[in-house]
This record gives C-alpha cells, structure tokens and sequence, in this order.
C-alpha cells in the first residue's frame, strides 16, 4: 500500500480483515485505505523509526536565512544519500517494494521535524505516494516513482501533474526511482527541469 501497489497473491481475506478489524485499515468508496490521518502518519514513521534515528541531517542545513525551506537542496542530499548508503539500507526493511519509499519518508521526517509536516496519500493500484510538505505556510508537493522496464517517465509525469492539478500548485518534485538493473549509478542520478500539462516539474533521479 505504501508503495502503491495491489496486495499481492499471498494476502488473505482474512489478513485484511484483522486489519479492518483493528481500525487501521478501511474501505472508502470501494477502496481499501488507511483507516485515519493518525495513522497514515504513525504507520509509516514506526516502520523506519530505527533508521531514521541513524540519519545524521540536520534541519538547519536545508532552512535558508529567510527560514523558508530548501527543497532542491534535500532532495540533492537525499540522492546522494541514496546512493551511498539508503538503496542498501533500503534492502533491509522486511517490506522491501517499499523500501525506496520508506528511507525517503525517513530521510525528509529527520529534517521536517524542525518545523514542519508531511502529509502522506497512499495511492493503492496507482503504484505512487504523493507526499506534501507543509513549512511555515508553504506547500511542496513531491511524487514518489518506481520505474521498471515496465513504466515510462511520461506515465509519471502524468501523474504527478495530476497530483499538482488537485493542490493547486504550479510546481513540484517527482522522486523516481530507476530500479532497471542495466541503467547505472551515472545515468540514474541526475536532476532535470521539465514543464508538462502545464506544470513545472523538477525530476531528480534516483
């Protein structure tokens, strides 16, 4: 769910409703969702909760002297993060298709704290995560992707203009994960402006 993808063979009747049963998942117009905003928050914070204690990022490196928040500049740190350490840290956690999504969620939570919020859409079937960030009365939307051989970038993009459409904003981020094993580290790392159904979209590759 967290990464946006339909439960697979393995999950039971039964699995969803202890779920159900317990208050944290429901059905919404024929849907299966997270029961609540609590625990769209709680949920995935107690899942990376061990590894986001271990980050070193500090708020302060990403506030500029007007106390706005530098996007661009924690989501560059984030990709080089990622590839230093969080797509092996990723590998580890016991929901491993969730794995890019959770170490994100972590690494922007350790520098949020200072300030600001994450508001989390879980996009079940849709196989995205549409994260907005609220600082200090500003919004930044940011798109969470896998590709694989499957996916193209203009179905993400897609989306994510979607996404940009229903807040209202003219802007925002698109974090793709390239998980194609032929592309390299050189080649999935990049950071690139484009405009598309109208919005200004900055993809950075991971």
């Amino acid at each position: 769910m967290i990464a946006g993808q339909v439960t697979g063979a393995d999950v039971l009747d039964d699995d969803i409703a202890y779920l159900t049963g317990l208050g944290l998942l429901a059905e919404d117009d024929g849907r299966l969702v997270i029961a609540n905003a609590i625990y769209r928050e709680v949920i995935p914070r107690a899942l990376v909760h061990v590894q986001q204690l271990q980050l070193t990022q500090e708020p302060a490196w990403y506030i500029r002297g007007d106390g706005s928040l530098d996007i661009d500049k924690l989501l560059r740190a984030f990709q080089d993060f990622w590839r230093r350490d969080g797509h092996l840290a990723a590998e580890g956690f016991g929901y491993r298709e969730a794995g890019p999504h959770l170490m994100l969620m972590a690494f922007l939570q350790r520098v949020v704290n200072g300030g600001g919020r994450i508001e989390r859409e879980y996009g079940l079937g849709r196989r995205a995560l549409d994260l907005m960030i609220h600082w200090r009365g500003a919004r930044h939307a940011i798109e969470v992707k896998l590709r694989r051989d499957t996916e193209t970038e203009a179905d993400a993009l897609d989306q994510v203009a979607s996404y940009l459409d229903i807040a209202g904003l003219a802007d925002g981020s698109l974090v793709l994960f390239d998980l194609r094993r032929e592309v390299s580290w050189q080649d999935r790392i990049t950071v690139r402006d484009v405009t598309h159904a109208g919005k200004r979209i900055r993809i950075y590759g991971c």
